[in-house]
């Protein structure tokens, strides 16, 4: 990694860190809604008789118990009250997506960058054993289309097709490891040379506590100019409708805005994120070489959960720090900021 890559990532890092005390202030904006009896109101959760057990291994904490009528009855905290959202499906077929955006240059042409994608994925379900360790197996195609800048030459379409293998599994009550590679191929389909990419992460996540939960691992995104990350934080949920996940590198807050019981949920949020790819691509004097578009983002998003692996997804947000670099060639160009919108819908 040449020395302009190094200082790029420094520049990235120091970004996140104002990110992440940014998030750490906004303590105090969500203390009140985070402690107050009032707020239990938001969940609109419903009131159960619970039963002895209170369930599978999605339910972390049980019921407390106090004497009415000379006999224990279990008392729901409004988390034991909480009835989750099941995010898989009960077969092999586990749902498709589709998902599109578009992020648009806000300065001139020649260090301006205009970029939409179009991406399709199918998710199915394969059991490990048994049917509470199943990897999640996703095919996907996707598209992105470029539009500038002047300075520098680009292709105009850019593809990625691979596989994402997923599996998250419950070692006990408070530990839990996830698991995530995708191998893949980026390309402009010109050129095959150093187009087959992989990218993997790696987490053991420990509940602390009943608000705590730390997490612990690594990220391998296998571009030009990022290779490896730690994976390093921790998520505050005072209340099941307000969560603060500090994790780098994608910290985020959010809050619950309505829950149908077991239904359905709908989030609000806004967090960080660190955009971008490298893709391997012809240019314009014939020669191989390997492309990689970078920035990071602010971002917003409302996002509605149903059972099922349903929902659908709405983000927007500020693009910065955007560059485009050539490995071989050793050329990078600093690109004018950008606003960006995206939506998926999972079907």
């Amino acid at each position: 990694m040449n020395l302009s890559s190094a200082a790029m990532i420094g520049s990235r890092f120091g970004v996140f860190a104002w990110i992440r005390r940014c998030a750490v202030a906004s303590f105090s904006a969500i203390g009140f809604i985070a402690v107050s009896p009032l707020g239990v109101s938001q969940t609109n959760a419903q009131t159960l008789v619970a039963p002895e057990q209170v369930g599978s291994g999605f339910d972390q904490y049980e019921p407390g118990e106090m004497i009415v009528a000379d006999e224990y009855v279990p008392v729901l905290t409004p988390i034991a009250m909480e009835v989750p959202v099941e995010r898989f499906r009960r077969g092999f077929y586990q749902g498709s997506e589709v998902s599109s955006g578009y992020v648009h240059g806000l300065g001139d042409r020649a260090g301006g960058l205009n970029q939409t994608f179009f991406e399709a994925r199918v998710a199915v379900g394969v059991p490990l054993g048994n049917l509470k360790n199943i990897l999640a197996v996703s095919p996907f195609f996707r598209v992105d289309s470029i539009d500038g800048p002047t300075s520098i030459d680009v292709p105009e379409t850019l593809y990625s097709t691979g596989v994402t293998l997923f599996q998250r599994k419950e070692w006990t009550e408070r530990v839990s490891t996830t698991f995530l590679l995708t191998p893949s191929v980026r390309s402009d389909f010109t050129t095959s040379e150093n187009a087959f990419r992989l990218f993997g992460l790696g987490m053991v996540s420990w509940q602390v506590c009943t608000d705590w939960n730390v997490a612990l691992g690594a990220v391998y995104f296998d571009r030009s100019d990022l290779s490896v990350l730690p994976v390093i934080g921790a998520t505050w949920t005072p209340r099941p409708w307000c969560k603060l996940d500090l994790t780098m590198p994608r910290p985020r807050l959010s809050y619950r805005l309505w829950k149908e019981g077991g239904v359905a949920e709908a989030w609000a949020y806004i967090g960080g994120q660190l955009g971008g790819n490298t893709w391997a691509v012809s240019r314009d004097d014939g020669s191989h070489d390997e492309l990689t578009i970078g920035e990071l983002r602010l971002l917003f998003g409302y996002e509605v959960i149903r059972q099922g692996n349903r929902g659908l997804l709405i983000e927007g947000g500020y693009a910065f720090n955007r560059s485009v670099e050539y490995e071989r060639a050793n050329v990078e160009v600093d690109l004018d900021d950008g606003l960006f919108l995206q939506a998926g819908w999972k079907f």
